[in-house]
C-alpha cells in the first residue's frame, strides 16, 4: 500500500515510522523544516510511551521537568510536584527528531510543498511532481489543504489563538489563568530557553492585543523574560466541539487526518501533541489491519468522548472565579492538589472528573478546614 502522508509534525511523522516498519510505503511531503511553533511543546507521560524508541547517539531533545505553579492572576498561586515527569523540548528540534526516526525506519522525506490532491489519490507538488497514492494522510495542521479538500475548513469557532515568543533563560514551568481570558499564560522551561506564550478563543479578539496582553504580563510579572524586540509567534489550534460528527468526519475514502488537522487538541487546555501521536498509533493500526473505515470510531472510542466533555465544559471552566478558587483549594488541600496535578500528567480525565471531586469532597473538606485553622 502506497500511503502519502502530508506533513512532518509529531502526527505525520510518528505515522510514516509505524507504517515503514510494518512494511508499507510511506512518503512524507513537508518542506517547511526546520520550523517553530509558539506551542509549550510539553510531551506528557502519556505522551512520551508512544514515541519511537531514541537511538544511541540521538536521545529525545527534551528537558524533564518535575514541578508546575499555577497562578490565578489576582494573587493565588500553588506549587506542586508532577507525580510523573513532563519532557518540554521545542518543536524544532522535537519535530526534526520525529522526521528522522522516520526516514531511519524506511519513509522518504519529500521537501516540497502539496499544492493539490483529488479525491482519486492525485497529489501535486510546488516543484510539479505529480503522484497517486492509494491513501492520502493529512497531517499538515490547523490550515489542512488536506482537510479542506475532503471536509472542509474547521470551523472558526472550533479554533483557539496561541502566540508568544521564546526568551533566553530559564524559569520555572508556570500556567496563569487570566482574568476577563478564557485561556491562559504560560511559561516552558525548554532545554536552552522559554517558551512564553497566550491562547485564547480566536473569535475573542484580535492576535495583536493578545499579544500585547501577554507582553504587558510579562513586563510586570516576569520581567527577565521581557523583550520588546523577540519576533512573536502565532498559530491556531482546532479542536471538536460537543457532537460526536466533529470527530467521525476525519476520514474517508482514500483520505483520513490525523493531529491538528483532524482538529484533535484539547479544547479546554490547547493540548494536542498526545493527541497527534494517539491518531496517528491508531491510524497506523487500522492500515495495518485493513480497517482504515474504522479509525473515526476507534478515535471517538480512545480518547474522543474525553475532548467531547472538554468542549461542553470550557465556557464552566473560564467562568468567573473558577480557576481562582481551584487554584486557592489547591493550595490547601493535597486532594486537589492530586487532582489538578493528574490532569496537567493527562492522567486525570474530564468525563471521570466530577465523580473523582466528589469522592476527594470529604478529606478535601477537612484539610481546608485544618489549613483554616492553622493560619487563624
Amino acid at each position: 500500500m502506497r500511503v502519502a502522508v502530508v506533513g512532518a509534525g509529531p502526527a505525520g511523522s510518528l505515522l510514516a515510522w509505524r507504517l515503514a516498519r510494518d512494511g508499507a510505503s510511506a512518503t512524507l511531503f513537508d518542506a517547511s523544516h526546520p520550523r517553530e511553533k509558539p506551542c509549550g511543546g510539553g510531551l506528557t507521560a502519556k505522551a512520551l510511551p508512544l514515541l519511537p524508541p531514541a537511538p544511541p547517539g540521538d536521545p529525545l531533545p527534551v528537558r524533564s521537568i518535575e514541578a508546575c505553579r499555577f497562578e490565578s492572576g489576582l494573587g493565588e498561586q500553588v506549587d506542586m510536584a508532577l507525580a510523573r515527569p513532563v519532557a518540554i523540548g521545542a518543536r524544532r528540534e522535537v519535530d526534526a527528531w520525529l522526521l528522522r526516526r522516520a526516514v531511519d525506519a524506511g519513509a522518504v522525506h519529500v521537501s516540497e510543498r502539496v499544492t493539490e490532491v483529488g479525491a482519486t489519490g492525485g497529489l501535486r507538488t510546488s516543484a510539479g511532481r505529480v503522484e497517486r497514492f492509494d491513501l492520502i494522510v493529512g497531517a499538515d495542521g490547523a490550515g489542512s489543504l488536506v482537510r479542506r479538500t475532503f471536509a472542509g475548513a474547521t470551523p472558526p469557532a472550533r479554533l483557539t489563538m496561541a502566540a508568544g515568543w521564546f526568551a533566553p533563560g530559564t524559569a520555572t514551568m508556570t500556567v496563569r489563568f487570566l482574568p476577563g481570558l478564557a485561556g491562559y499564560a504560560w511559561l516552558f522551561p525548554r532545554p536552552d530557553h522559554v517558551g512564553v506564550g497566550i491562547c485564547a478563543p480566536l473569535q475573542s479578539q484580535p492576535t495583536r492585543e493578545l499579544i500585547a496582553r501577554l507582553r504587558d504580563l510579562v513586563a510586570r510579572a516576569y520581567p527577565a523574560l521581557a523583550d520588546e524586540d523577540a519576533q512573536p509567534y502565532a498559530h491556531t489550534i482546532p479542536s471538536p466541539s460537543a457532537d460526536p460528527a466533529s470527530i467521525l468526519e476525519i476520514a474517508g475514502e482514500g483520505w483520513a487526518l490525523v493531529g491538528d488537522a483532524a482538529a484533535l487538541a484539547d479544547p479546554i487546555t490547547g493540548e494536542g501533541i498526545y493527541y497527534a501521536l494517539r491518531s496517528a498509533s491508531l491510524l497506523a493500526d487500522a492500515l495495518r489491519e485493513g480497517a482504515v473505515s474504522r479509525y473515526p470510531e476507534r478515535v471517538l472510542e480512545e480518547f474522543g468522548r474525553e475532548l467531547l466533555t472538554a468542549a461542553r465544559l470550557h465556557a464552566r471552566f473560564y467562568a468567573p472565579g473558577f480557576t481562582r478558587r481551584m487554584i486557592r483549594y489547591a493550595s490547601r488541600s493535597a486532594a486537589v492538589r492530586t487532582i489538578l496535578g493528574e490532569l496537567v500528567l493527562g492522567d486525570q480525565g474530564y468525563t471521570g472528573l466530577k465523580r473523582r471531586l466528589l469522592r476527594a469532597t470529604p478529606r478535601f473538606a477537612l484539610e481546608y478546614a485544618s489549613s483554616l485553622f492553622q493560619a487563624a
